[in-house]
């Protein structure tokens, strides 16, 4: 049992140290790691091509994903191509377990931010315009967008919006789509299950609170220990 401990701490004390922190500023800051995804420059792309999204569009870009305790945030970074605007319209996938595609979307713009559920365009519910104090959006010098949305968006229902029933939320999000920068849609089965990335919701804990519990299991584990050894001696 000590050396299934003991190496379960060391690996605790070897861990990772978390992300650096982002800020919406419209620099690739370094909490975002490598971008999730790379979408080609292509000037014959299709566009709007919901049905049938490819890995390529007529302004190609970079997509960078990442999230803290409080906010989701990503990062759309021109590579190529004549960008149509700074914007971006994400489709995430909340539970990507049940393979139902996406549930939620957002059209983020200098503007503001709008929140939709996929497929119910005109009918009650579809979408919902943001209060400012759920999102920031910046611009990035060469083209582009960075924005942060809060994470409680992607964990709860947001009030005005008609889900699908049986909507779940789980611990980790997938993008599964993007029309950004131009009209092509991006996404699809040649980026891999994780489609443009992956984003944990969940808390991991730090190094610190992994060495903290490993060495409170260790001490119950002792206390268990001399407890049975006890019982067994008055027996």
């Amino acid at each position: 049992m000590n050396k299934y401990l003991l190496g379960a701490a060391a690996l605790a004390f070897s861990a990772p140290a978390a992300s650096a922190s982002i800020t919406v500023d419209g620099q690739i800051d370094a909490g975002y790691g490598a971008a999730s995804a790379t979408v080609a420059t292509d000037p014959n792309a299709p566009d709007s091509n919901f049905q049938a999204p490819e890995n390529r569009a007529l302004a190609g870009y970079d997509i960078y994903l990442s999230s803290d305790a409080s906010n989701v945030y990503g990062l759309v970074d021109l590579t190529g191509g004549n960008s149509a605007g700074n914007f971006a319209n994400l489709y995430f996938d909340l539970n990507p377990t049940v393979g139902d595609g996406s549930d939620l979307g957002f059209e983020i713009g200098q503007n503001g931010v709008t929140a939709f559920i996929p497929g119910k365009n005109g009918q009650p519910g579809f979408n919902t315009v943001l209060g400012a104090s759920n999102y920031a959006v910046a611009l990035v010098p060469g083209g582009g967008l960075e924005f942060s949305l809060a994470k409680s968006l992607f964990t709860s229902p947001i009030a005005g919006l008609a889900y699908y029933d049986g909507q779940t939320f789980e611990g980790t999000i997938t993008l599964r789509l993007s029309q950004s920068l131009s009209y092509s849609v991006a996404g699809g089965a040649s980026y891999g299950p994780n489609r443009l990335g992956a984003i944990q919701l969940a808390a991991v804990p730090e190094p610190a609170s992994w060495a903290l519990m490993i060495s409170g299991f260790a001490i119950a584990g002792a206390a268990a220990r001399r407890r049975s050894h006890s019982t067994m001696a008055f027996a």
